[in-house]
């Protein structure tokens, strides 16, 4: 997984905004999955259609945090979300 890597939502997770939280639910597995503000707009940007690397330029511009950090925040929030099966390369 790399900058250039567009993932896609997959088809048995949905998910729900609440407040300043998204709560995604498996529906294969039956397991609640919470997302924090950042996490959120990471799920947003993938959903949207944005690569990894679009996603980390709107998590720079939108919080405060330099580009490097959130390279390797993004990509392994990613990486995360994609072995518990909520995203799909």
């Amino acid at each position: 997984m790399n900058l250039e890597t567009k993932l896609t939502l997959p088809p048995n997770v949905v998910s729900r905004s609440v407040g300043d939280e998204t709560v995604l639910l498996d529906t294969a597995s039956g397991l609640y999955f919470g997302l924090d503000s950042v996490g959120q707009r990471i799920w947003q940007a993938v959903g949207d259609g944005r690569n990894l690397g679009e996603t980390v330029d709107i998590i720079v511009a939108e919080y405060d945090v330099d580009r490097k950090q959130a390279t390797s925040d993004v990509l392994q929030f990613a990486g995360t979300l994609v072995e518990r099966g909520l995203l799909a390369e």
